[in-house]
């Protein structure tokens, strides 16, 4: 007789059988991958930040830091000697030759199909992108945080193969979520810029989620679990319009940092690649000497735009100085990450349009959260992460501004070239390529997905 209580056995299809007995080790190994990444996350930012803080004593001035991570301090007295500030060219030409040459999208889709990739491609992007932005780079740290983690993650899918991939995403995802204190985003980031449209893969994202969460917890018992912007602005229906507006202005700003560093890009590809960065240093040298405002990340300074300490002007010259440091930092193709910068730009936009009158005057800290996210859905490509990362950072209330702002600035936004990396090839170290990444349809599953070759993007 059959037991009471039980159904007859319905075998399941062979290829839902493995797909079910595959599920709980993905899930182990992501979280521990995530964990483990958190962990190796958290020590490099202790490293950058020890790098920062030396070096900024040294040239005489430290940036404000997001209040999510050590608040808004700040110290500037300059150089001692205003000839030091030269010596930024000259470092800036030296860490170019320890970059990798390859960026998150590039590396990412090594790992997805299985190729290995150029030797040392990822400690060198590591150790680049941080002595870069210990030296006031612009860029963001999700760059080096994410090839760690990515790093970490590739080499465990290379030591478990059985689990078919997936812990260079739960690796990745871990890094990004330790960058912004965002796990759900970064997440979401982590699938995004690899995929072209709107398309994701559950595959991916599955054991990204887990890792990003896994990642984040063992990140945030060293820095906080804060959001890094932690910005709080309800708003209601009547916030539409400001949020169309805004979209606009994101899509703009986006669409003049992306073509305008690719143009900048083409004129100076010419150029001994020690050069192009060496420039780049002579325009923060000069920014040290006359503007230190426009230096670093820039994320404490647009947490400084929401409150009334910046006039409109000011802030828009503080705008204005980014914009042109960060078009000639992805011109030289500088290493470090472009969704912080994104961001930064889009917050600072926010902020200016707060000062606009009538129906547009909002909570500052509301537009520019619904700012950030909207430049960075236009030059990531990422409106999902853009979305969640608002609300993240500012809570759902944020919504009705930052969701009509993402939507038009990811709509209005040029698409960069999908096959713009692959015509080019990965790059020498001579020469490498910026961290802005071109996106591609998802691979087939199955065996198929294997015979897709193809040069990474890079």
């Amino acid at each position: 007789m059959r037991p009471l209580g039980r159904g007859p056995h319905l075998p399941l299809p062979p290829l839902w059988d493995e797909e079910v007995r595959q599920t709980g080790p993905l899930i182990l190994y992501s979280a521990f991958t995530g964990a483990l990444a958190g962990l190796l996350v958290a020590l490099l930012n202790l490293l950058l930040r020890t790098l920062t803080q030396n070096l900024g004593l040294f040239f005489g001035y430290l940036a404000p830091e997001a209040p999510g991570e050590g608040g808004l301090a700040q110290a500037f007295r300059g150089p001692g000697l205003w000839p030091l500030a030269l010596l930024l060219p000259l470092l800036f030409a030296l860490t170019s030759f320890l970059g990798s040459g390859q960026g998150l999208a590039a590396l990412l889709r090594y790992a997805r199909e299985g190729q290995s990739p150029p030797r040392l491609v990822h400690p060198r992007a590591v150790v680049g992108g941080v002595l870069q932005l210990s030296l006031y780079s612009p860029m963001g740290r999700e760059g080096p945080f994410g090839v760690l983690g990515l790093w970490l993650g590739t080499a465990l899918d290379r030591r478990f193969p059985r689990l078919g991939g997936g812990l260079a995403f739960a690796g990745l995802a871990a890094g990004l979520a330790a960058a912004f204190h965002a796990p759900v985003a970064g997440a979401l980031l982590a699938t995004e810029i690899l995929y072209r449209s709107l398309l994701l893969e559950a595959r991916a994202l599955t054991p990204a989620l887990i890792g990003a969460i896994s990642g984040f917890a063992v990140y945030g018992a060293f820095f906080g679990y804060a959001p890094l912007l932690p910005f709080r602005g309800e708003v209601g229906l009547e916030a539409l319009p400001a949020g169309a507006l805004v979209g606009l202005l994101a899509a703009a700003l986006a669409t003049l940092w992306s073509e305008g560093g690719r143009f900048l890009g083409q004129r100076l590809g010419a150029w001994f690649f020690p050069w192009r960065h060496a420039l780049l240093g002579l325009a923060l040298a000069l920014a040290l000497l006359f503007l230190p405002e426009a230096l670093g990340s820039g994320l404490g300074w647009v947490a400084v735009a929401t409150t009334p300490f910046l006039s409109p002007l000011a802030l828009l010259y503080l705008l204005a100085a980014k914009l042109l440091l960060l078009l000639l930092a992805v011109g030289v193709r500088a290493y470090g990450g472009p969704f912080t910068p994104a961001l930064v730009l889009g917050g600072l936009l926010g902020a200016l349009v707060a000062h606009l009158p009538g129906p547009f005057t909002l909570p500052a800290q509301a537009l520019a959260l619904a700012g950030g996210a909207a430049v960075l859905a236009g030059v990531a490509r990422a409106p999902f992460a853009a979305t969640v990362l608002a609300a993240e950072w500012g809570g759902y209330a944020v919504l009705p501004l930052a969701l009509p702002a993402v939507i038009l600035a990811y709509a209005l936004t040029p698409a960069p070239d999908p096959e713009e990396g692959l015509r080019e090839g990965p790059a020498r170290p001579a020469e490498p390529p910026s961290e802005t990444p071109p996106q591609t349809t998802p691979l087939p599953p199955g065996p198929e997905a294997a015979s897709e070759g193809g040069t990474p993007p890079g």
